[in-house]
């Protein structure tokens, strides 16, 4: 399998660690190749590519997301893709895992971008199905690891997690019920990480119904979901993709593919 690591290889060694008893060779296979590559330049996030795009051409991007019932793909998304493809210069299509329609292809050689922060079943067993559908049906298609595995990315989040000044209480990172596995302990790595306390969404919103303490969240989800979208009112951000410094930052790394 093609797969490859933007950025150091530092997390990746630690994440090697996390997924090792897992039964996930797919994905241990990509950290491998993390771990045994030269550190990159910070200028170029994706140094172990160039050498396998020799032509120069640049391949359009099937981005992967959760998506919502039926499909929908929030409209900070779509959004998202859009600005994306205008950097890139190439097609940018997003694929919901909700879908029951499926893109109709075109012959594009492109790379398959799960933006998933977990490694969950979607990664683990959904991605890989979605890879050999395409292959099936002729699309020459590199695969590269999750949003949540990048090093770029984890460098991103540290960076703003860093500039916060919660003036309306401590920083939590929030995330949806997970259960005990994997997921579970790559989100305590990623907590050391970024230096926050964790909490479930079912325990932060205890948390705040008994005013147990002022808190300001960090929803663990790249677009809003339903039930974060009830606190849009009180000025809180609902996903990562609101957030400038992340949204931007994405954008550069998925326009520097080749």
């Amino acid at each position: 399998m093609n797969s490859f690591w933007p950025g150091d290889h530092s997390s990746s060694k630690e994440f090697a660690t996390v997924c090792d008893s897992d039964g996930m060779p797919w994905l241990q296979s990509t950290i491998k190749t993390g771990m045994t590559s030269a550190v990159s330049d910070v200028l170029d996030p994706w140094p172990l590519l160039r050498k396998h795009e020799e032509d120069g051409c640049k391949r359009a991007l099937r981005l992967i997301v959760h998506g919502r019932a039926g499909g929908y793909v929030p409209s900070c998304v779509r959004s998202f893709a859009l600005q994306v493809a205008q950097r890139r210069g190439t097609p940018v299509l997003v694929e919901a895992l909700t879908a029951t329609d499926r893109h109709e292809q075109s012959a594009d050689p492109i790379w398959l971008v799960p933006l998933l922060l977990l490694p969950g079943s979607h990664v683990r067993e959904d991605v890989p199905l979605i890879r050999q559908r395409l292959q099936q049906q002729g699309v020459n298609t590199r695969l590269v690891p999750f949003l949540g595995a990048w090093p770029s990315w984890w460098r991103l989040l540290q960076e703003w997690v860093q500039r916060q000044d919660c003036r309306h209480g401590s920083l939590v990172l929030v995330h949806h019920p997970l259960r005990q596995g994997v997921a579970h302990r790559y989100l305590s790595l990623l907590q050391q990480r970024l230096a926050l306390p964790m909490l479930s969404w079912d325990d932060w919103h205890a948390d705040v119904a008994s005013a147990k303490e002022a808190s300001t969240p960090l929803f663990l989800a790249l677009a809003p979901i339903q039930i974060t979208e009830t606190l849009r009112a009180s000025g809180v951000m609902t996903s990562l993709l609101e957030i400038e410094l992340l949204r931007l930052g994405l954008i550069d790394l998925l326009a520097a593919l080749p």
